[in-house]
């Protein structure tokens, strides 16, 4: 079994301390913004994907915390169309191109929504999606968004070094709407992989990305 992730538009980006998908992450007052570094240095603000509030998974069965939020970050401005030299390819990414965080309730009194602007101070992030979660089939084969169950595309019966016997903690599948186009190559799908030591102690500081394409 795994649980499906459905997205819903909503008329603005007020979800503050909610799971919501696309948007602007919430995160401590001091607390930067995730980066990634070029090959010449330089720093690039990640794409914000989703956060999570534990607490909606409450009636599921899980290993995650029980309370606190999970913001989950990586290094896809290219699938999204923006020009990117560096964007990574198929297999297991490099550390430094995803990041998850994990905010317990305790720094919620300093949660802000961090805005990422342009150079004439608009938005420059994907409107904020309302995300639902419900149990599906693990068998079930059409591709989507969702936590845990089995990758959607492997084509390997594990995953390459060092991330032999990960498993799957949210699947990132392509996507279109009026407002974006997600593109993993053809059709393809992203992974973020945890060790399952690391997932039963709440550690998620080692997560690494993949990618899949058909």
């Amino acid at each position: 079994m795994h649980i499906k992730i459905t997205n819903n538009i909503i008329a603005s980006d007020d979800r503050y301390g909610m799971s919501k998908w696309w948007g602007s992450p919430d995160l401590p007052a001091e607390m930067a913004f995730p980066q990634y570094i070029d090959s010449e240095g330089e720093a690039w603000e990640m794409q914000f994907i989703c956060q999570i509030n534990c607490a909606d998974l409450r009636n599921f069965d899980t290993p995650l915390p029980k309370e606190g939020l999970l913001l989950f970050f990586a290094h896809i401005d290219g699938f999204l169309g923006y020009d990117d030299p560096e964007m990574p390819g198929e297999g297991i990414w490099d550390a430094c191109e995803t990041k998850i965080i994990y905010v317990s309730p305790d720094q919620y009194e300093t949660l802000q929504q961090r805005i990422l602007v342009d150079d004439d101070d608009e938005p420059v992030c994907i409107p904020c999606r309302e995300m639902t979660f419900e149990y599906a089939d693990s068998d079930a084969s059409d591709c989507h968004n969702k936590l845990f169950g089995k990758p959607d595309f492997m084509p390997w019966e594990d995953w390459e070094e060092p991330c032999e016997g990960w498993k799957l903690l949210l699947q990132v599948d392509s996507d279109e709407a009026d407002d974006f186009n997600l593109r993993f190559m053809d059709e393809g799908v992203m992974y973020f992989l945890i060790n399952p030591n690391d997932l039963a102690q709440g550690n998620f500081d080692n997560v690494r990305g993949a990618m899949v394409s058909m």
